[in-house]
C-alpha cells in the first residue's frame, strides 16, 4: 500500500513538473524571439524608465522631450547604417560609432536649457559615485 501511494504522488508530482514545463516552453518563444539576445528586453525597458526619471528630474517640457525622442531615432537610424556598412574597417566603424554619438551628445545637450543641463551634470556625477 505505501509503494502505491508513493509510486502514484510521485507519477502526479512528475505530471505536473512536466506540464509546468511544457507552458514555460509554449510561453518563452514570445518573451525573447529567436536569435535576440535574451535580456535586451529587461535592458530597454531600464533605459526607458532610467529616461522618463531623468526626463522628470529636469522637468523637461513635452517640446523637449518630443526633440530628443526624434534625435534619439535619428541617431540610432545612423548608427545602424554604420554598422551595416560593409566597406569600413572594424577600426573605422568604430571611430565612425565614436563620432556619431559624440555629436549626438552634443545635439542632444543643446536642447536643455542651462539650468537643465547643470542639473544634468549633478544626477551623472550622483551615479557614478554609487557605482
Amino acid at each position: 500500500m505505501k509503494t502505491l501511494l508513493k509510486m502514484s504522488l510521485l507519477a502526479v508530482g512528475l505530471a505536473t513538473a512536466a506540464s509546468s514545463l511544457v507552458n514555460a516552453a509554449e510561453v518563452a518563444p514570445a518573451a525573447a524571439p529567436a536569435g535576440k539576445h535574451p535580456h535586451r528586453h529587461a535592458a530597454l525597458a531600464h533605459r526607458k524608465m532610467v529616461r522618463h526619471h531623468v526626463a522628470k528630474q529636469l522637468g523637461l517640457s513635452a517640446e523637449q522631450t518630443a526633440t530628443l525622442k526624434a534625435d534619439r531615432a535619428k541617431t540610432h537610424d545612423a548608427v545602424k547604417a554604420i554598422r551595416a556598412d560593409a566597406s569600413l574597417t572594424p577600426e573605422q566603424k568604430k571611430a565612425k560609432l565614436r563620432d556619431t554619438v559624440k555629436s549626438a551628445r552634443t545635439e542632444m545637450r543643446s536642447v536643455l536649457t542651462p539650468d537643465q543641463q547643470t542639473q544634468l551634470k549633478q544626477l551623472r556625477s550622483r551615479g557614478r559615485r554609487q557605482r
